[in-house]
């Protein structure tokens, strides 16, 4: 099982962000982290300010084959979301998105996403239907783990609103993406970046069943 040691423990004060009580501690904390993203760029901008949260995302891309088209289309995504604050700066900060993966792709089905990752539980990622009624949205929802536990507004819905092919094997791994807040107080601005995996298959046979891809990838809240 992959496991991250957190060098610091979390402390029980909080610290008010966007009205949302989030961890305070005193050496986990993202106010120096910065989000490493490709020169000469302008699809995907890193806010001014440091980020609320940084989260392995480590689950499943889901994905559903056209019958029209004999190709996979996306039908959302659920992963499970760990705190690697702890880890910010360090030479597994790096490379922690494929060393997830490593152990995530070689897990046999009965083991889930949330044992692959570190026991700093964050929340969950997973796609809503959307406020209009038509379509879904995705969500990041730490209303039930850790410090947030049981905080109503402790999520956020959001729309894409910048979408990158990702940096290195484009065709394996999934798109970096820049996503606004649509509903909820956990964070006004979401960033996927450092993708490893997720892609579907080129083709498929309409009429056939909907398939799971894993995937992991570096989650920035702000």
């Amino acid at each position: 099982m992959f496991t991250v040691a957190l060098v610091c423990v979390l402390s029980s004060a909080t610290l008010l962000v966007s009205g949302i009580p989030t961890p305070s501690n005193t050496c986990c904390n993202t106010s120096k982290a910065v989000m490493d993203l490709p020169a000469n760029q302008t699809t995907l901008v890193a806010p001014t300010t440091a980020p609320l949260f940084l989260a392995l995302g480590v689950g499943v891309q889901n994905y559903s084959c056209s019958s029209t088209t004999s190709t996979y289309s996306s039908i959302g995504a659920v992963a499970s979301l760990f705190d690697i604050s702890c880890l910010d700066r360090t030479p597994a900060f790096t490379t922690i998105q494929t060393t997830a993966f490593d152990v995530w792709s070689k897990a046999p089905p009965s083991v889930k996403a949330t044992s692959i990752g570190s026991t700093a539980l964050l929340g969950y990622h997973y796609f809503v239907t959307s406020p209009s009624g038509t379509g879904i949205s995705p969500m990041w929802d730490f209303t039930s783990t850790g410090k947030l536990a049981g905080n109503a507004t402790a999520f956020v819905m959001a729309a894409k609103v910048g979408d990158m092919v990702a940096v290195t094997s484009p065709a394996t791994n999934v798109d970096w993406l820049a996503l606004d807040r649509v509903e909820g107080q956990l964070a006004s601005k979401i960033f996927r970046i450092d993708t490893v995996g997720g892609q579907p298959p080129t083709s498929c046979v309409p009429g056939s069943a909907p398939i799971s891809v894993k995937y992991t990838a570096k989650y920035f809240l702000y």
